[in-house]
């Protein structure tokens, strides 16, 4: 399964003019107080799910002003993103969905990019429709578990 085979949900959004790059990755936030009072909150972030990894696919030539950058934005297309994370060797099987839960084992590792990815919320239960099967870990981990990295979508969480 490649990630042309997975339906990416597209939005149009505002990002700043540093973020306003094809491939620019972004992990969605929930909107600020400042945002939900803006005029152009609908077709700004109301489209974003917080803890969704975003990339920006295209890149309009429209800007808007705006408070909370206290300047001006640009418009994008942006598709949700593949993620990066660590399974149980035997749940990595390309197309399958699994439910995982970040943690933090209190043990510095390597592997630890993968294990507290910056758009999960530690302890909250995510599901990852799997669409590669990546490299046995299970030697760098220093939790001893048997794991595999795999490439996915987030599909709920």
């Amino acid at each position: 399964m490649n990630e042309s085979a997975v339906k990416r949900k597209e939005a149009v959004t505002f990002v700043g003019d540093y973020q306003a790059k094809l491939g620019f990755r972004f992990v969605a936030s929930d909107p600020p107080e400042i945002c939900r009072s803006c005029k152009l909150f609908v077709a700004c972030m109301s489209r974003l799910a917080p803890g969704r990894v975003y990339e920006v696919i295209e890149v309009k030539e429209k800007e808007h002003f705006c408070p909370l950058y206290e300047g001006n934005v640009r418009v994008v297309k942006v598709a949700e993103a593949p993620v990066e994370v660590l399974v149980k060797s035997n749940l990595a099987v390309e197309g399958a969905t699994v439910e995982i839960v970040t943690e933090d084992c209190g043990k510095r590792c390597p592997l630890e990019r993968y294990c507290k990815p910056e758009w999960a919320q530690p302890g909250k239960k995510v599901k990852i429709k799997i669409m590669q099967v990546g490299e046995d870990l299970s030697e760098k981990a220093v939790c001893c578990k048997k794991l595999k990295r795999v490439v996915g979508m987030i599909t709920e969480g």
